[in-house]
């Protein structure tokens, strides 16, 4: 069967007031006015420029080994998951930093967990662990070399949970500096009816269908090796459907400008057909190929009556860079 992504889709065509978002954006600004206290620099020298991101917050983590290319989804054998963090790109041997001084938690030779008197945990995945560090020494951010990045990672994974909840270093008031002015896109819209999504083309839906969006995000800065000019995640996605004057209120499909949605959800945010950039499909590793990032819209075609309808999808970074594409959309029988 058939299955069309749509979110929560409330029958009404209703007009959001221009004081309503106002107050709204008031609001975000003076939250996140409130978290510059929680700012740190990179874990990396220089600690005070930014750095090349090249594994965005929330990025899917696909390995369908056995699949033939592209086939992913809940149905399909593998293993999927959240991006808990950022991949921060970096050549091997280069020494990592506490970016918050702390307490080590844990100490391996692949994660290193420090955690800070203010509740928070700070992840560094990918290093050759420092002799002298270990579980229950005290470390020191810009001092302490905890490690350094391993041979054929090129990264450093850093991860911030705050109180136990997963939290995304590049919110603005996090990992400072970070500037980014490329603007995400939604390309394409499609029915998703696995294991590969179907283009819609203009074609009439039914109620039956789930409709996913394609969206990808420049990467705010150059990425050097294969993952040069690879796309990464938005950081958020909305919809909203028109028709004739009226509209729906902007409906959010995914946000991961702060944290992420919990595992079991993966699913229901992504489509099926969607893999992470340099993929692993039938024992190969699809090294410089550029992910598809597939996200459900969880709208519900049976609650609209038959016509024409227009679908409008903003998709947004954190930083505010945000680009908005629409189709029409035929509701059939």
């Amino acid at each position: 069967m058939k299955t069309l992504v749509v979110a929560g889709l409330s029958l009404a065509f209703l007009l959001v007031p221009p004081t309503q978002v106002a107050a709204t954006a008031t609001s975000s600004a003076r939250s996140r006015r409130a978290r510059t206290s929680l700012s740190y620099h990179w874990p990396i020298k220089p600690f005070d420029r930014q750095h090349p991101v090249r594994g965005a917050f929330g990025d899917p983590r696909t390995t369908n080994v056995n699949r033939p290319f592209g086939w992913t989804g809940p149905k399909q054998i593998g293993t999927h998951s959240f991006h808990n963090g950022i991949d921060i790109a970096a050549d091997t041997g280069t020494p990592v930093y506490p970016v918050v001084s702390g307490w080590v938690k844990r100490a391996s030779e692949d994660e290193i967990v420090v955690r800070t008197d203010d509740g928070r945990s700070f992840q560094y995945y990918h290093l050759g662990r420092a002799r002298a560090v270990r579980r229950g020494r005290f470390v020191v951010a810009g001092r302490t070399v905890l490690g350094r990045i391993r041979a054929d990672h090129g990264h450093v994974h850093l991860a911030e949970i705050d109180h136990h909840v997963i939290h995304n270093p590049l919110d603005p008031g996090h990992l400072e500096p970070y500037r980014d002015r490329t603007r995400p896109v939604a390309s394409d819209l499609y029915v998703d009816d696995g294991p590969l999504p179907s283009p819609l083309d203009g074609r009439s839906v039914t109620a039956h269908d789930q409709l996913a969006v394609a969206a990808a995000d420049p990467p705010a800065s150059r990425v050097p090796g294969p993952w040069l000019g690879l796309p990464q995640v938005p950081a958020l996605v909305e919809w909203r459907l028109f028709q004739g004057h009226t509209h729906t209120p902007w409906t959010v499909a995914v946000d991961f400008r702060q944290t992420e949605p919990p595992p079991r959800d993966f699913w229901h945010v992504y489509g099926s057909g969607t893999y992470q950039n340099c993929p692993v499909f039938e024992h190969h590793l699809y090294l410089g190929t550029p992910g598809r990032y597939l996200f459900r819209l969880k709208l519900h075609l049976n609650r609209l009556h038959r016509g024409l309808y227009r679908l409008a999808v903003r998709v947004a970074d954190v930083r505010g860079n945000r680009s908005t594409a629409s189709w029409p959309l035929e509701v059939g029988g």
